[in-house]
């Protein structure tokens, strides 16, 4: 009984073909679309690229941080992961959130961040599901905020969420 023989024809083929499958499919009116989540946060839609989150998770149990800024809210334990909760309200200037209208018992959802060196999640109202947006197509917006890349025909904010953390604004020191 002998093993198979080597082809070098037929693992070029292969190559080829695992290529052309490693390739992401374009769709010819793609242009600078982008894929987002959208959400509401207070009575506003807002939209970030999927490529900044590593999840949507729905948590309860946070432990208050004494001594931080409004828009910490707290801490949680996400898969044994400790994640500081920010409120994105607070960040963007829409007030902060009452933690009277988080429900612990229910969850509320949370944007965990997969900016590098982030072990944070955002506090939205509510996730209301993944997006294609067009880049080119936002209008600008009025607010002039750095972090606001423009706004879609449906009136959905996109946000940079790399300019906003950049910002230093959010920067907690020690002191």
């Amino acid at each position: 009984m002998t093993g198979p023989t080597w082809d070098p024809t037929a693992e070029a083929v292969f190559k080829r073909r695992a290529e052309q499958l490693a390739r992401l499919p374009t769709s010819p009116d793609a242009g600078d679309e982008v894929e987002v989540l959208a959400c509401r946060v207070s009575n506003e839609r807002y939209a970030v690229e999927t490529r900044h989150l590593r999840a949507v998770q729905w948590v309860n149990g946070m432990t208050p941080v004494p001594c931080t800024p409004s828009f910490v809210l707290g801490i949680v334990s996400v898969r044994g992961e400790i994640v500081t909760l920010l409120d994105l309200a607070a960040m963007i200037g829409l007030g902060a959130v009452s933690t009277d209208t988080l429900e612990p018992e229910r969850g509320y959802p949370v944007l965990l961040l997969g900016l590098p060196g982030m072990r944070s999640g955002l506090v939205v109202d509510e996730v209301l599901g993944v997006e294609r947006m067009k880049v080119n197509g936002l209008q600008p917006s009025l607010s002039g905020r750095e972090f606001a890349v423009g706004v879609a025909a449906d009136n959905t904010v996109l946000l940079d969420l790399e300019a906003l953390f950049a910002s230093g604004r959010f920067t907690v020191s020690d002191e």
